[in-house]
């Protein structure tokens, strides 16, 4: 019955939707009330968000949790990076 009243614009408002991937990295992007568009990028691992997913912060730096360990190239993180960008500049979001 609650699908009924589920609006497809929706998607994305308060709560992130996937967006693309790039290299194995989860490009998501959800939408605040106000507009705001809020972008994150990680590895998927099956941990939660803050514990164990390798991501990149808000400053676009790669974060490691305590025990896990990751090896890549420059270029692929500067490829996730580029995707992080080009998803909180404009609501259209192209995958490239």
């Amino acid at each position: 019955m609650l699908v009924l009243f589920t609006h497809p614009c929706w998607a994305g408002l308060d709560s992130y939707t996937e967006l693309d991937r790039v290299n194995g990295w989860l490009i998501e992007r959800k939408q605040g009330a106000d507009g705001s568009l809020s972008c994150r990028a990680y590895l998927p691992s099956g941990a939660s968000w803050f514990s164990g997913n390798i991501h990149l912060d808000a400053r676009g730096e790669l974060v490691v949790p305590a025990g896990r360990s990751f090896e890549a190239e420059q270029q692929e993180i500067e490829s996730v990076r580029a995707a992080l960008d080009r998803c909180g500049r404009d609501f259209l979001y192209l995958p490239l």
